[in-house]
């Protein structure tokens, strides 16, 4: 059994643990936005009648960097819900 202070400092982690996961979140988003771009650069770099270098394969790269940093915090979106999950569950089964 759980004691006051304890379950108080469950639920604060919990909590910034929820505003932790927001923050990845909108990482998650920036991370997009620049595989986008990525892809603009790179369509634009090949897509004209003289393929353009210098806007081609910088774009490779920003998508590279964009899908795997989106993939990474995809990962610790899907484990720092599931910690939170299972915090809130020991919360909620301490006062049955």
């Amino acid at each position: 059994m759980m004691n006051a202070a304890e379950k108080n400092r469950l639920s604060r982690e919990a909590a910034l643990q929820v505003k932790a996961l927001g923050q990845i979140e909108r990482w998650k988003k920036i991370a997009l936005v620049l595989s986008a771009v990525g892809a603009a650069c790179t369509y634009g770099g090949y897509a004209g009648q003289i393929p353009n270098l210098f806007f081609g394969i910088p774009g490779i790269l920003l998508m590279i960097a964009g899908i795997g940093s989106a993939a990474v915090f995809n990962l610790g979106l899907k484990n720092g819900r599931r910690n939170v999950e299972k915090m809130l569950n020991l919360l909620e089964m301490s006062e049955l």
